[in-house]
């Protein structure tokens, strides 16, 4: 802080003017240069003893201010450090006593419970879903069970449970007019090694890609006709287990082997459920990233089982003999190639879809000796062309399973229109032609599929 300095050298003038008469009786300095008179000489130096204490006082202040500007930061510092101080105490208070407010209301009002887990975590979600279509029958030329009319088909009870983080459980019940029937019921181990997931008990076998869905899940109203033919007309669903394995990539962007071993519940194709020989299915898919918008997934699956009997009885002797080992082969190819352009999924998709079947050596419906061979096909397109609407059409083709069909075939056409509602609510109109060596005149129907679902796995194709 800098201070006025006209005070002090007048007050040190002053005193040098009352001390100098004191100086008179000391000695005279020396006589003056010449020109300057004895008077100007004492005058002179007076006034340079004056001046020189005037600078020494000056810079003794300048010390002194300094000194005290430093001594007042100094205690500026401390003053701020104290309130720093004080108000972190203030804060510190303050929380202490929010806290143990806090305390005593949670004390006041919180529930003490046991650590078990909650019942509602352990109930499992449920689904139902109903499947149900009118029929009209140009010309009813058929069975007495195929008539024009409203058929509900079923409803499906759908369970689903993760069990713990390591398996997961799914059961499908299903309730047709005929009764009411186990359709699937398995559990699943997710990694019970790096890739690989086992499933036991009883489910929708991997023979293609349409087998495992179910009735409502499916693209069309019913199974391909090549599939009812071949596999039979519910198709395979059978009791074992399954191992799936996630192999390393190789040829595709992604390739899965499907070991399956079951029970030969079959009675089409093999000996049926008390047969102590199982069946075995292999399957191998490949997948494959053609485009950002594009990718084509193809399988190949072969099965093997045993249709001879075990336990006949001999009508002649009564003793129970076993017939010679006779095998069921299996086989089919699929492919599946889909466009679904990115940011537009919601609107716009295009699926071309097919399965190739043949058996060789099933068992004689009829009940002889010789064997059915016998081929299948069929083949879809179906695009999505907004939102709620989609739009194809499958054609069918195959055999009769029967031991002499050589040169005799069905053929069919099924154009359809789908309607999403929402993901809950589907309708489908649906015209089906049927033209074959097995039908005395061809067939024409018209169909309308409601399906609805209520639950969280809506159309569950598993």
């Amino acid at each position: 802080m800098k201070r006025d300095s006209t005070p002090l050298q007048l007050s040190v003038t002053i005193l040098l003017l009352l001390v100098a008469p004191a100086s008179l009786g000391q000695p005279r300095p020396a006589p003056p240069a010449s020109g300057q008179s004895e008077e100007e000489g004492e005058v002179k130096a007076k006034v340079r003893a004056v001046e020189r204490a005037m600078e020494q006082m000056s810079q003794h202040q300048q010390k002194l201010e300094k000194r005290v500007h430093e001594l007042e930061q100094k205690n500026e510092e401390q003053a701020l450090q104290l309130l720093l101080q004080q108000a972190g105490a203030e804060v510190a208070a303050d929380g202490a006593a929010a806290r143990q407010a806090d305390e005593q209301t949670n004390l006041q009002t919180s529930e003490f419970r046991g650590g078990q887990r909650a019942l509602q975590a352990l109930n499992p979600e449920i689904s139902v879903v109903g499947d149900a279509f009118g029929k009209w029958i140009f010309e009813e030329h058929t069975s007495e069970d195929d008539r024009s009319g409203f058929v509900f088909r079923t409803v499906g009870l759908h369970l689903q449970s993760d069990l713990d983080p390591f398996s997961f459980a799914k059961i499908c019940i299903g309730v047709t007019p005929s009764g009411v029937g186990l359709g699937e019921a398995y559990m699943t181990w997710t990694s019970v090694l790096p890739g690989v997931a086992l499933t036991v008990g009883k489910f929708r076998q991997e023979f293609g890609v349409v087998n495992r869905w179910h009735v409502p899940g499916l693209d069309q109203v019913d199974y391909p006709l090549a599939l009812r033919e071949v596999l039979g007309p519910e198709g395979l669903n059978q009791i074992g287990l399954s191992v799936e394995w996630l192999m390393p990539r190789l040829w595709a962007h992604t390739n899965h082997l499907v070991l399956q071993v079951t029970n030969g519940q079959s009675e089409r194709l093999f000996a049926g459920k008390y047969f102590s020989i199982p069946s075995v299915l292999l399957r191998l898919k490949s997948y494959y990233d053609l485009t950002e918008s594009t990718y084509l997934e193809v399988g190949l699956t072969g099965m093997v089982g045993w249709n001879n009997k075990r336990g006949v009885k001999d009508e002649a002797t009564g003793e129970l003999t076993d017939e010679a080992w006779r095998e069921t082969w299996l086989w089919g190819a699929d492919w599946t190639l889909m466009w679904e352009p990115v940011n537009q999924a919601k609107y716009r998709n295009l699926v071309l879809r097919g399965e190739l079947y043949g058996v060789r050596g099933a068992p004689d419906p009829g009940g002889g000796e010789d064997k059915v061979q016998t081929l299948g096909l069929y083949q879809y397109i179906q695009a999505k062309v907004s939102q709620s609407f989609e739009l194809g059409a499958r054609f069918d083709w195959a055999m009769p399973f029967a031991v002499d069909n050589s040169g005799r075939h069905t053929f069919g056409l099924q154009p359809y229109v789908t309607w999403w509602q929402s993901p809950w609510v589907r309708a489908r109109l649906l015209y089906a032609w049927t033209t074959g060596d097995e039908l005395s005149m061809d067939d024409h129907r018209l169909l309308l599929q409601i399906t609805f679902a209520a639950g969280p796995h809506k159309h569950e194709r598993y």
